[in-house]
């Protein structure tokens, strides 16, 4: 009885008379409805494909570029990136060098030769200036875990970067051109280079360098070079793993930076980069064929080795990114060229006053760009050291 009247109190007139069980189910019911309705429009919705309605499933707050970018926690600004030539190295340098820069970090800044040194100690490097530690080191360095403990915090971030071994060789060769290869007469120095490997693989320092660059800026043991025990190539690989955040590919460097923006937790416009250092002359005597490669797998053997390893734990990492990861990669892509178009165009054609604006995205806020940004965005690495040194030196 106290149920129907107080129902009578509160429901129309077209449902009073119900029974008390029956209304409940109708109360329920309408609440149901709308909050079903909103769930469906949030997560489901139509699009226009091919004169077709096909139904797509995401989340809202991922549907627009106007989405406003949360950043998740504090960005790392500790960085140890192991600087290998021609592997894409100088254009991921720059990244570092820009974010650096722009936030007033503490580089390990070479004093002798102006690309790095032999070893991040005191003797190629100048000291810490108000603190035990360093921010970024970022130049060509060999890899020594205890050399760079001793100059970086604990919570730093270890990057690297590899490159198909053979490719990276062939790039190597027509960059730095390198005096043991080059110095052979006749019309085949590679071929005749790598058919006397056996001839070259005692002796350390520049040989090392040629076939197992990557190896080598890796600080993998000199043993490793001529023993190649299986055992022990295999426990060194499995200690960078544990040693190293992220070692990109550059094969894939989009996903690999894209990766490293998620670690870094960086805003996207952090990471946008263009292509520096790339090679643009031929040398006809230089001739790389299936020949060549062939003997260089022998000769390069611990980079094929260490190439091979990050390459599959790369591609297991995408694997095991959130669904977005794609649509990240797309989009970084997407104003990459962007960015790039607008710097050659602004930089070729010395406008000074040139800005772009770029709208905010779950993995960026908004941001402006002008053509100064353009300019360190293009800069050598030796210059941009330099200018990082002069304002890293006018205060002390």
């Amino acid at each position: 009885m106290e149920c129907k009247k107080y129902w009578r109190l509160i429901q129309p007139k077209f449902i009073r008379g119900l029974q008390c069980k029956t209304s409940w189910r109708l109360l329920l019911l309408g609440c149901l409805v709308p909050v079903t309705l909103y769930t469906i429009n949030c997560y489901i919705s139509p699009t226009a494909e091919d004169g077709k309605t096909k139904w797509i499933s995401h989340k809202r707050e991922l549907s627009t570029n106007q989405t406003q970018y949360l950043q998740k926690g504090e960005p790392v600004n500790h960085i140890a990136f192991i600087k290998v030539p021609k592997a894409a190295s100088t254009t991921v340098q720059n990244i570092f060098l820009r974010y650096g820069y722009e936030n007033d970090l503490e580089f390990a800044l070479p004093k002798l030769r102006p690309a790095g040194g032999d070893s991040l100690t005191a003797r190629y490097f100048y000291a810490p200036l108000n603190k035990k530690f360093f921010d970024i080191t970022c130049t060509h360095i060999r890899y020594d875990k205890e050399q760079f403990h001793r100059v970086l915090p604990d919570d730093t971030a270890y990057i690297g970067t590899v490159r198909e071994p053979f490719s990276r060789f062939r790039s190597f060769v027509r960059f730095i051109r390198p005096k043991s290869v080059l110095d052979i007469p006749g019309n085949d120095p590679v071929l005749k280079y790598l058919s006397r490997e056996k001839e070259f693989r005692t002796r350390t320092g520049e040989h090392i360098i040629n076939c197992n660059g990557m190896a080598w800026y890796f600080g993998f043991p000199y043993e490793l070079y001529l023993t190649r025990n299986h055992h022990l190539i295999d426990d060194y690989l499995l200690q960078l793993d544990k040693e190293f955040d992220i070692i990109l590919v550059m094969e894939f460097l989009d996903e690999s930076i894209v990766l490293m923006r998620r670690i870094l937790n960086w805003d996207l416009r952090h990471v946008l980069y263009a292509k520096l250092r790339v090679n643009k002359l031929e040398d006809t005597r230089l001739v790389f064929g299936t020949t060549e490669e062939t003997l260089y797998k022998r000769c390069g053997y611990l980079d094929y080795r260490l190439y091979d390893y990050f390459l599959n734990k790369l591609k297991e990492k995408i694997k095991r990114q959130l669904p977005d990861f794609n649509d990240e990669v797309a989009y970084f892509r997407k104003t990459r060229a962007k960015y790039d178009d607008f710097c050659l165009s602004s930089l070729s054609e010395d406008l000074k006053n040139a800005v772009m604006t770029f709208e905010g995205s779950p993995w960026n806020a908004p941001f402006v760009i002008t053509s100064e940004d353009c300019k360190k965005l293009y800069i050598h690495d030796v210059e941009f050291l330099q200018k990082i040194q002069e304002k890293q030196f006018s205060s002390y």
